[in-house]
């Protein structure tokens, strides 16, 4: 089986992306999170069937989707909700303090349920599994994960593509880098909109110097809505497309600038962080991410540009829909840090990525 579909020539085929199929099921699990309902916004404008599934079946904000309830740990609760579909999109989170103990078993789950209903499994990843890097990342970079955290992540992206390999079921797997935008709470959400919108000082982890590709979250959802729907591989690993490189300084300035406020940045780096977690818990959880923002921060996603045809945000729209997101209170949403569901309504994803 090949990582990505192969044209004549061993060069990666480009699929074309279908036209919409108005009886085909997109189920996507974790819809309460913000790169859930952006994701199921997203299929349904392009005119897909789109099954939102939750804990607890509720409306996640998109009239005329299907609704489910199901417990994501459960994969015969996950394959009834799941019935009919195509593709099954993994948008599930568990809080931070169960990471351990949750994550693999939802993953499992996932996989199963998927391969019950024939359905593709769509996993919304991130880039910590590969660890330190001293240029872009691409899909073929080296797993060296140098986190728990990444070496988790590493571990049930390789369960999923095991789980493709040994035919049981096809796979895409969406990495994207430092996620912001509506809803989204990140490193970079609640440190430097909230800030610029307020006046206050932008409090940067690492050094705000170095190249950046942040990740609108729209741009996510439009990734894995491609994935789903156009991946012809058993199993294929794309990365999101991003405009070229910024620096978290120029964001950080772009934000204040269409906020009317002055930019005034304090940096942080890992050892003061560390500091830190000896009196707070999440600053605690998240100091061994901070060696992502101390080297270049670079995801690329040609592959999945060309392939699909997707077009990412420029950073300034970007800006500009986060900050009028933060002014009407849509900033940091149920969903947790980065933008996904919890297992558990509310809680705290506690970290900076994907």
């Amino acid at each position: 089986m090949r990582a990505d579909p192969q044209a004549p020539g061993g060069a990666p085929a480009e699929p074309t992306v279908p036209v919409a199929d108005p009886t085909a099921v997109h189920a996507v699990v974790g819809a309460g999170g913000a790169t859930g309902r952006r994701l199921v916004a997203h299929l349904h404008r392009a005119g897909y069937r789109v099954r939102a599934v939750t804990r607890d079946g509720r409306d996640v904000g998109v009239p005329g989707v299907e609704t489910a309830g199901a417990d994501a740990t459960d994969a015969r609760d996950l394959a009834a909700a799941c019935r009919g579909a195509v593709a099954v999109h993994h948008c599930v989170m568990p809080v931070l303090a169960r990471w351990r103990s949750d994550f693999p078993v939802v993953t499992d789950a996932l996989v199963d349920a998927a391969s019950r209903v024939g359905a593709r499994l769509v996993y919304a990843d991130d880039t910590w599994m590969y660890g330190r890097v001293g240029g872009p990342m691409t899909e073929d970079t080296p797993w060296r994960p140098v986190s728990s955290k990444g070496v988790l992540r590493a571990w049930l992206a390789e369960r999923m593509l095991h789980a493709a390999a040994a035919g049981r079921l096809q796979v895409s797997v969406v990495r994207a880098g430092e996620l912001y935008g509506p809803g989204v709470r990140s490193l970079l959400g609640d440190n430097v909109f909230v800030p610029a919108l307020r006046g206050w000082p932008v409090q940067y982890l690492g050094d705000p110097d170095l190249p950046l590709t942040p990740t609108f979250i729209d741009d996510f959802a439009a990734t894995l809505a491609a994935a789903g729907t156009a991946d012809t591989s058993d199993a294929g690993v794309w990365h999101v497309p991003h405009p070229g490189a910024t620096t978290g300084r120029a964001l950080a300035a772009e934000a204040c600038r269409q906020a009317g406020t002055r930019l005034r940045l304090v940096r942080h780096g890992s050892a003061r962080v560390r500091r830190l977690g000896s009196v707070l818990p999440l600053a605690r959880e998240g100091a061994e991410m901070v060696y992502q923002f101390e080297q270049p921060f670079v995801v690329d996603g040609g592959r999945a540009a060309r392939a699909f045809g997707t077009t990412p945000t420029p950073y300034e729209e970007g800006v500009r829909r986060t900050l009028a997101a933060v002014r009407h209170g849509g900033h940091g949403g149920r969903g947790g840090r980065g933008g996904r569901e919890p297992l558990s309504d509310g809680g705290d994803r506690g970290d900076g990525g994907a």
